[in-house]
């Protein structure tokens, strides 16, 4: 089964069917799914086109299987694609044994009452494949049945074979699910993929899934990768293996070359060094001035009286836009200054969840207090991690750092910076 839409081939207004299945007019076309970091392939996706008996045209898989859907032949129909996917793969696995072959599975062998009817354990032994160079991949937001797709996984899984979560991250994509299916691969669809190295809020939400997928033991693979800023921005998330028409479109098996596609991916290991040493240096450049800027409110505040804290902040935030907020906590972890922040007369987030933190405050629970005056470390200078800024709504982190003013107290200043602009 395959999602996707042809953009070659003539697309013919009627087709019969009955007359494609039992014809077997459908071939397997094949996408190399590969590893960026070990700069190999590392599997094939199965995918099925149709054609037309007469004119031999390609038939859109979308058409196909919308009309086996009307006519109640979804199960037929997808059994036949796997059948011709499973026989043309056979010729690549015998001289490629390592490579894992994706299959898509129609759902609707889980609401027909047909998923454990073995027949796709019987095709794979009779090819003389292995279950575990086999991945079925499950759209389970299309599934009604869930204990029936619970009961396949199970009886799957314990043959050898691998599951994959297809569309995560589209339409009504289910989280609440993995934990039910525990899959094997997460196959992050196109949606997320998209522009992703100029979507802050795609990045966020891949690097989570990322973050989940590595605790549970789960593989992620990113589809529709179409640029080269796209991939090297997956790289950056530490997305390993990726699949899409940037590396290759899908071919008859006759017609795959992987040569190509490994030239790709070695380029592509050259963009990446060039994003990272840029991206690394524009960080150390970067946080070295927001040193000096944390160095030089240091020196101004040092000479006051608390009472001009408060003055001094105001006049250097407005020097630095992408400090956030400006505050200063006294050694019991509470805030003694206002939090001075800049406005720009910008879009804000919502003013009532979102909003700085007011004279007063306690701040003994945050780690940029905490590691400075309680841990004993000696620490005079403390970044957080990246966290959500109730202040503000974006991502930030806090630089903070310990200052001793004229009357030798002690108090904790802190910037809270964008995490944007860290890397521009």
């Amino acid at each position: 089964m395959d999602k996707a839409t042809l953009t070659k081939g003539v697309q013919p207004a009627f087709f019969n069917l009955r007359e494609i299945i039992a014809g077997e007019w459908v071939e397997a076309h094949f996408q190399p799914i590969v590893s960026l970091k070990r700069r190999c392939i590392v599997g094939l996706e199965g995918l099925s086109r149709g054609l037309h008996p007469s004119s031999r045209s390609l038939i859109p898989p979308k058409d196909l299987f919308h009309e086996a859907a009307v006519q109640g032949l979804e199960v037929d129909l997808d059994r036949l694609c796997r059948r011709k996917a499973l026989d043309d793969f056979r010729l690549i696995h015998s001289l490629s044994p390592e490579l894992i072959l994706s299959l898509n599975l129609n759902t609707a062998v889980f609401d027909q009452g047909v998923s454990g009817s073995g027949h796709l354990r019987t095709q794979v032994y009779q090819m003389g494949i292995k279950p575990q160079n086999v991945a079925i991949e499950i759209i389970e937001s299309e599934v009604a049945d869930i204990k029936e797709l619970q009961r396949f996984v199970q009886l799957y899984r314990s043959y050898g074979f691998l599951i994959a979560l297809d569309d995560v991250g589209a339409g009504h994509s289910n989280l609440n699910r993995i934990p039910l299916i525990k899959p094997d691969i997460l196959k992050i669809d196109r949606f997320l993929v998209q522009d992703i190295h100029q979507d802050f809020y795609k990045q966020e939400v891949l690097k989570s899934l990322v973050r989940m997928a590595r605790h549970l033991g789960t593989l992620i693979i990113a589809e529709g990768v179409e640029t080269e800023e796209e991939a090297v921005c997956l790289l950056d998330i530490d997305v390993d293996m990726v699949q899409g028409f940037y590396f290759a479109r899908p071919q008859r098996h006759d017609r795959l070359e992987m040569e190509p596609v490994l030239s790709r991916v070695e380029g592509l290991g050259w963009a990446f060094k060039r994003h990272l040493l840029k991206r690394l240096g524009a960080k150390k450049l970067n946080m070295s001035r927001y040193y000096a800027v944390l160095f030089e409110i240091q020196m101004q505040l040092s000479q006051m009286h608390p009472i001009h804290f408060d003055i001094i902040l105001r006049r250097m935030v407005a020097r630095f836009p992408h400090v956030e907020s400006m505050y200063i906590l006294d050694e019991r972890g509470l805030q003694i200054t206002e939090s001075v922040s800049n406005d720009d007369g910008g879009t804000k987030r919502n003013s009532v969840v979102f909003r700085p933190a007011p004279k007063g405050s306690d701040h003994t629970m945050k780690d940029y207090y905490y590691f400075l005056m309680e841990t004993g470390m000696s620490k005079t200078s403390y970044l957080s991690e990246p966290y959500l800024s109730m202040a503000s709504g974006n991502s930030c982190v806090t630089l903070s750092s310990l200052l001793t003013n004229v009357n030798g107290r002690k108090y904790v200043l802190c910037l809270d910076i964008n995490t944007e602009a860290l890397s521009e």
